[in-house]
């Protein structure tokens, strides 16, 4: 079973990307039928909540199929429209794993222990690590950088270690994902409104910054009365060789970025189709230039069955909700309810608070944030000829990503909860604050390009 996952994810990825200049309407054909196989092999060893929500759309897709009898020979193709994020998802790990194998995450952890002698400058130094591990190695730096926060806060009382921990680990996040170029929320947004990437990621890298240096501030002035214990000359001599590795980092980021937009523009490819077939190779060359290219193969196969775990809850969501949005698109079954919602187009700021709301609601009720996208893209299509695909992209983009620090049982919470043990509205209720100030800030930006 395990076997035929792999073979069943990896053919649907690799037909995907091969069809990107094929364009071969039987490869579509049959990337479809093994999407839909996918989906059946999948169902038994997905999550419940996956397990559910992917039934109720495929159900709801069908009963409207039928129903508007629309042609069977759309169903196959219906079940590809999210192969871009199933591909996106299926391939960011080489990313984890480059960052794993050449140790960056240790040596940036170091820069936690250096020169820090209040929680004030440990907040700053703790939310700037987590969110450059949040550009390479995303949930997976959610036990590691709390096991930090852990252990230098020890001698205070749970509660401020959780308020601090809750802070510093899950806004970087928020912040990170925002605008970083292998985030599938923005490929997915990108997907639906049709905006150009390049044009976007200066105003989200832009808006990410100003509110890390906001949050940044507020941490230091809030927690800078709080000592620590001075830290050793090992710890202190670490700290070049850290930044070094930022540095490094920083550089694999842009060259990373560049990468993909030359191949967009040589290879006229979407953006986001660019960093699918850009993963790879540029993985194995930084690999190689840091003298770790065994150790990254051998590291992949080692690990790689662990991500079938994952991918098998996308395949079960993604599928889905995929063939759903096609058929609602096909169908127009919901164009009576959003005409009456055309006085929208004179005043786009309700149509943004309203983005931005329902996002956060949403995700209170346990909404999965790519079911809240595609909810939200059915609700802004019918817009995007009046007002601005950019300004609609960056208000859906920021809502979304608001919900990793706000989102009560969303997956980063979740995880840190884990360790807290405390009721996951109190994490929600730490961050609130800070989210509402979050989506502030991307609407008054949005404004600005309507």
């Amino acid at each position: 079973m395990l076997r035929m996952r792999f073979y069943l994810y990896t053919s649907f990825v690799l037909l995907y990307i091969i069809n990107l200049f094929a364009t071969s309407e039987m490869l579509t054909y049959i990337q479809g039928g093994i999407g839909l196989v996918a989906v059946l092999f999948s169902i038994h060893n997905a999550s419940r909540t996956y397990q559910l929500i992917g039934i109720i759309f495929a159900s709801i897709g069908a009963g409207l199929f039928i129903i508007y009898d629309l042609p069977t020979n759309n169903l196959l193709p219906y079940m590809t429209s999210m192969g871009l994020l199933i591909s996106l998802l299926y391939l960011i790990p080489f990313i984890n794993h480059f960052m794993i194998v050449g140790k960056f995450d240790q040596s940036i952890y170091q820069l936690l222990q250096s020169n820090t002698h209040h929680l004030g400058s440990f907040y700053a130094k703790s939310y700037l690590t987590s969110y450059v591990l949040t550009l390479f190695i995303f949930l997976s730096m959610v036990p590691l950088s709390y096991q930090l926060v852990k252990d230098k806060t020890a001698h205070f009382n749970d509660r401020l270690t959780h308020e601090f921990g809750t802070r510093s680990i899950l806004r970087p996040l928020a912040t990170a994902n925002a605008w970083s170029p292998i985030e599938v929320y923005i490929a997915l947004v990108v997907g639906i409104t049709g905006a150009y990437y390049l044009e976007l990621l200066p105003v989200l890298l832009g808006f990410s910054l100003i509110m890390a240096a906001i949050d940044i501030g507020l941490g230091y002035t809030r927690y800078r009365s709080y000592q620590l214990t001075n830290e050793s000359s090992h710890e202190e001599r670490s700290q070049s060789q850290s930044w070094k590795h930022i540095g490094l980092l920083g550089l694999f980021l842009v060259l990373f970025v560049a990468t993909a937009a030359i191949t967009h523009n040589l290879l006229a490819l979407e953006f986001f189709d660019a960093i699918i077939i850009t993963i790879v190779p540029f993985t194995i060359v930084w690999a190689l230039a840091i003298n770790r290219l065994r150790t990254f193969i051998h590291y992949n196969r080692e690990v790689w069955h662990q991500q079938l775990w994952t991918m098998q809850n996308f395949v079960m969501l993604l599928v889905p909700i995929g063939f759903f949005n096609e058929v609602v698109q096909d169908t127009g079954v919901f164009e009576p309810l959003l005409s009456q919602l055309s006085w929208l187009e004179e005043q786009p700021i309700w149509l943004f608070i309203f983005i931005f709301l329902s996002a956060v609601i949403l995700a209170f009720a346990g909404f999965h944030p790519l079911v809240t996208l595609s909810l939200q893209g059915i609700v802004v299509t019918p817009f995007l000829d009046t007002i601005s695909p950019l300004s609609v992209s960056v208000v859906m983009v920021i809502s979304v990503v608001a919900n990793d620090m706000t989102g009560t049982f969303n997956i980063p919470i979740t995880m840190l909860n884990q360790y807290f043990k405390r009721n996951p509205y109190q994490l929600t209720l730490w961050n609130i604050g800070y989210a509402l100030l979050f989506g502030a800030v991307g609407v008054g930006i949005a404004l600005l390009f309507v």
